[in-house]
């Protein structure tokens, strides 16, 4: 939502007409104030009393601290498409159901339409889309069912292995290592090879099931009358990717696939901190600050988590002020277990904590925009992976040498989380890994945001640009792995030996009959 939300401010800031259609699946997101710019047009959609009973709970990620099924490909194939599927197909019907809302927003005649395609009903409609008159982060199916003049489409994580072949891009295999392999590379192991090998298949499988669910939903909603998601992404104008090449692993691809990581990290942001930091972050020498995000809430760690976490703030009492996002402030077993050198708040501002040098680690769940945040503000981290695609982010920084991971089931275990922060803050080594990463961000030729803007602009001007999708795309299985080729090389071969097998036989017949 907050990248969303961001690419409409920033769209809006360069002069263009925006229109936010947001379809609220979890209405706990409702009071947000990311929308910035006074001119953006707002087009809230609200559940029915029907659809808020399948809307998803406040918890329902509270076992992602210690559970493997958020990042299993196993799971990703038998448990995450129902659940997400159930999560979104209320509102999907709904909206196609709505005729006025349909004529309404065929109506405005967008320019270009921008859709996430996580959720593909918007693609197909065009749900969580904003749209360039421009729209937001609607799905393909509604894009494409209204016939917007362009498409581009959108995945707010750096990547969604499910996409990349729709898309035309070649295979990353090899290029992208899975999170679980220890090595990747020159020198890789062959059970790593093997591990990346099925993590690529089976992982992006999954969400192929979900999108191909939605497909089927909205073709009988429409009589039809929509197409196939991977013909819809196939022909989108342009596709934004949350990622950036002197950031993330070096993947192929193609000239569609723009990378605009980083366009939301403002440098001239103000980032100074209100005045009552000033007296916290000169407590003691060292300040760490401690987040895991919004999606999974810190509240929800098991106790013995939370316990091993204050036995680690107790150790450093003398020395360390942390300062933890903490959803609860009335939790009276984590209250009593904390030592006076902890400070909890229910929202910091991070983005100045991590521009500040007082600062001097970040423990992190490694979330895309916080990952993007800590990299651009220099600032070693541990990053403590619990869902979708934060192991993945966690490998990207740690070949930098600015950060170092840690696994969410090794919590517990406070004296090694103890080792892992003393080994940081005691080594200078991370620090100026950090550094260098952030100057070569800022130093970067063309900033995220004017890859952004740019290709936003061209395609409301130009509409579809059939010459940036490649012809591979069109091909059938057996012209692209040249299969007839193949045949053709092995009939002339076993044809050649079945000639040779003759000569050879008719040989020794005509020898045999001389003797």
């Amino acid at each position: 939502m907050k990248f969303m939300a961001n690419l409409a401010n920033q769209l809006a800031e360069n002069g263009h007409q925006v229109t936010y259609f947001q379809p609220f699946v979890i209405e706990a997101y409702k009071d947000h104030k990311l929308l910035k710019h006074e001119s953006i047009e707002v087009l809230n959609y609200w559940h029915d009393e029907e659809g808020r009973k399948h809307m998803p709970p406040a918890n329902d990620l509270h076992d992602a601290w210690y559970s493997g099924k958020y990042q299993s490909a196993i799971k990703a194939v038998t448990e995450m498409p129902e659940f997400l599927f159930s999560a979104w197909e209320h509102m999907c019907r709904k909206i196609f159901q709505d005729a006025e809302l349909l004529v309404n927003l065929k109506e405005r005649n967008f320019d270009v339409v921008i859709a996430e395609t996580f959720d593909f009903c918007g693609l197909c409609a065009f749900w969580s889309v904003f749209c360039l008159k421009l729209i937001r982060d609607l799905f393909s199916d509604l894009a494409d069912y209204i016939e917007s003049k362009s498409i581009i489409s959108v995945f707010t994580g750096s990547r969604l292995l499910a996409i990349t072949t729709p898309l035309g891009e070649p295979s990353w295999l090899h290029y992208l290592p899975a999170p679980s392999s220890g090595s990747f590379g020159p020198g890789s192991s062959l059970l790593d090879r093997l591990n990346d090998l099925y993590h690529k298949y089976v992982f992006g499988n999954g969400y192929s099931v979900v999108f191909d669910w939605q497909y089927y939903q909205v073709a009988r909603l429409t009589g039809g009358k929509v197409r196939h998601w991977k013909k819809i992404l196939h022909d989108v104008t342009f596709h934004f990717s949350n990622s950036n090449p002197y950031l993330d692993f070096s993947v192929p691809t193609i000239p569609k696939v723009i990378p605009i990581g980083g366009f939301d990290m403002d440098e001239t942001l103000d980032t100074a901190l209100p005045k009552e930091y000033e007296f916290i972050l000169n407590k003691r020498p060292v300040t760490v600050f401690v987040s895991f995000g919004s999606m999974v809430k810190s509240r929800f760690m098991p106790n013995h988590y939370k316990e091993a976490m204050a036995r680690m703030f107790a150790e450093n009492v003398k020395n360390i002020t942390f300062l933890w996002k903490y959803e609860d402030l009335e939790d009276q077993f984590l209250i009593n277990h904390l030592p006076e050198n902890v400070i909890l708040k229910d929202w910091f501002p991070q983005r100045a904590l991590l521009a500040d040098k007082r600062v001097k680690l970040f423990i992190t769940h490694g979330g895309l925009g916080s990952t993007m945040e800590l990299a651009y503000a220099a600032k070693p981290a541990i990053m403590i992976p619990l869902i979708a695609e934060q192991p993945d982010n966690g490998k990207m920084l740690e070949r930098h040498g600015s950060v170092e991971v840690y696994s969410k089931y090794d919590i517990p275990n406070w004296k090694k989380l103890n080792k892992v922060l003393q080994k940081m803050l005691n080594n200078e080594s991370y620090q100026k890994s950090a550094d260098r990463l952030a100057n070569v961000l800022k130093n970067q030729p063309i900033k995220g945001r004017e890859h952004m803007i740019k290709h936003a602009e061209m395609a409301a001007k130009f509409g579809k640009l059939p010459e940036l999708t490649p012809n591979v795309q069109d091909m059938g299985v057996i012209e692209f792995y040249n299969l007839d080729i193949l045949f053709l090389f092995l009939s002339v071969i076993l044809g050649f030996l079945y000639l040779l097998w003759r000569y050879v036989s008719n040989c020794a017949g005509f020898k045999s009959k001389l003797e």
